[in-house]
């Protein structure tokens, strides 16, 4: 097969059809001019392309990275764009010194931009670290205060609690002394918050005089006799304590036995400081139920109320 000639190029007069004027001149061709096939030198290889890619994008990377670290809201997001930029501008600057890149400008750029980025990225988030554990520990201590207010407030109203406990308490025992004080034997005394002193004396036998319409059989008679004094400063009233309650041993009301012999005496009007008076009363005790009885006396009005109880024997 016969390669064709270039168009335009020269040929031997003495060359053959067959000869290939692309071979390399053999032994003692291209030493002068006319001799031999003429050579022409190779074609020259292509400069190659510059790689930019890796410094172009380390400056858009750090410049995304800049940007979104002086964000407060995004900088968190800053961190992966501006350290591609730095890995990527240094391969960039790599390449610029290989002579395989031309732009070690926008490498350079991407690299600074994004060490700063990373720079300003770490800072903010140290900032906004220690400003969550600032207002965290800030939170702690007004809980903390508040804590303590509410346990303070939680020990004055127990310690309030407790002190109306022990007054309630002490107002229960006092009552239930003062109720104690209140239950007595034939003979003691009794003497009220105001001065007045009661006493009821042993009940003793009465006999009735013959004018009584009839008087009880199969029954004790006996008489009660109780003396009041105002041991105190100021007039005592008496209305309502003018007759006592007697009751027999089932608790039954007893009632008065009147004769016509005028010995029988009731309290009534007022006492001024330092008076007496005495009541003298009979009763017909069942033998059924007569020991033991008691004699109720009542003084005060309303609160002030209270009651006095002799029990005992009738004789």
């Amino acid at each position: 097969m016969t390669i064709p000639a270039p168009p335009d190029s020269p040929q031997s007069a003495g060359g053959s059809a067959d000869a290939n004027p692309w071979a390399p001149p053999g032994p003692g061709q291209g030493e002068g001019h006319g001799q031999g096939v003429p050579y022409w030198p190779p074609y020259g290889m292509p400069a190659p392309q510059p790689r930019n890619g890796l410094g172009v994008a380390a400056m858009v990377l750090g410049i995304v990275g800049a940007v979104l670290s002086l964000v407060i809201v995004l900088f968190w997001l800053s961190w992966l764009p501006a350290l591609l930029a730095v890995i990527f501008g240094a391969i960039g600057l790599g390449h610029a010194r290989k002579g395989l890149a031309t732009n070690r400008a926008m490498a350079l750029a991407g690299v600074i931009l994004g060490v700063a980025g990373l720079l300003v990225s770490a800072g903010a988030g140290v900032f906004v670290v220690a400003h969550v554990q600032a207002v965290n520990e800030e939170r702690r201590t007004e809980a903390d205060a508040a804590r303590a207010r509410a346990e303070q407030l939680v020990a004055k109203q127990k310690e309030r609690t407790e002190a109306e406990n022990r007054r309630i308490e002490a107002e229960r025992e006092k009552k239930a002394a003062d109720e104690r004080a209140r239950r007595l034997s034939f003979g003691q005394s009794y003497t009220y918050e105001d001065g007045l002193k009661v006493t009821t004396a042993k009940p003793e036998p009465y006999v009735p005089d013959e004018t009584v319409f009839e008087a009880p059989k199969n029954a004790e008679i006996i008489q009660v006799r109780i003396t009041v004094a105002n041991t105190g400063s100021k007039e005592l009233s008496l209305y309502g304590s003018g007759s006592p309650f007697v009751r027999d041993a089932e608790g039954n009301l007893v009632f008065t036995l009147i004769d016509g012999s005028g010995r029988m005496k009731f309290l009534a009007g007022s006492l001024a400081p330092g008076q007496e008076a005495t009541s003298l009363s009979a009763y017909a005790l069942p033998n059924s139920a007569a020991d033991p009885f008691s004699v109720e006396f009542n003084y005060g009005a309303g609160l002030q109320h209270k009651n006095v109880i002799w029990s005992g024997p009738p004789s």
